[in-house]
């Protein structure tokens, strides 16, 4: 029998939350390998920095997938390896397609590097400034879309809908009210089979750890 697959990263929801809810929508049955980084003052990564190079990983980083014999780490490629190998239909119908798919990862992934850096410093302003100058074009682009490349969901989705709920906590929810498409699109993305089962399931592992690891000034206690 095949080991299932495992997904590594620290015991917060980070960049793993939306590969998470990829696994769940594609029916994937997988374990979380958590690594929980130490309380203050010292905010220590040894849980992590012990085994880091121990893992037969070629670029040794969180998160990372283990799938039978093959490993890998970076984020947005695990999104795709995993819509490749469970449901390719989430990489995109053509090549127009997935390049759209693709480019919008790289809008929403800019997006996303911007506000978690600040989170961890504790600047709030800049966090609203990026939100202000950079997700107008993504709402517009939406449209009346349902999903962002259109119709049919795609892996990128997953990424922004989940950019969307750390802005939503960040804002304290201001976000949804600035921009009304953001709290469709975010209630309908929720709504997926097989992810809505995950997220109002009361095992669900991204309701129980904070966005950020402990060290982050701003953070959440689900």
């Amino acid at each position: 029998k095949m080991s299932k697959p495992q997904l590594g990263y620290w015991k917060i929801r980070g960049l793993a939350a939306a590969i998470r809810y990829q696994l769940h929508y594609s029916g994937v049955e997988f374990e979380d390998v958590l690594y929980e980084q130490g309380d203050a003052p010292d905010f220590d990564k040894q849980v992590w920095t012990d085994k880091k190079f121990n893992l037969g990983l070629d670029f040794p980083n969180l998160p990372y997938f283990v799938d039978g014999d093959f490993k890998m780490t970076e984020s947005i490629p695990i999104h795709k390896y995993v819509a490749d190998k469970w449901k390719p239909e989430l990489l995109g119908k053509d090549a127009q397609h997935r390049a759209t798919v693709n480019m919008i990862a790289g809008v929403v992934s800019d997006v996303k590097g911007g506000v978690t850096g600040p989170s961890y410093s504790g600047e709030k302003d800049t966090i609203l400034k990026i939100v202000k100058d950079k997700l107008p074009a993504i709402v517009s682009f939406l449209g009346a879309n349902k999903f962002l490349a259109g119709d049919a969901v795609t892996w990128v989705d997953f990424y922004f809908y989940e950019l969307i709920e750390l802005i939503s906590f960040v804002t304290e929810g201001q976000v949804l009210k600035d921009y009304p498409t953001l709290e469709g699109y975010s209630k309908n993305f929720a709504a997926l089979p097989g992810l809505k089962e995950y997220l109002e399931s009361p095992t669900c592992l991204d309701r129980q750890v904070p966005f950020n690891n402990k060290h982050a000034k701003i953070n959440n206690k689900p």
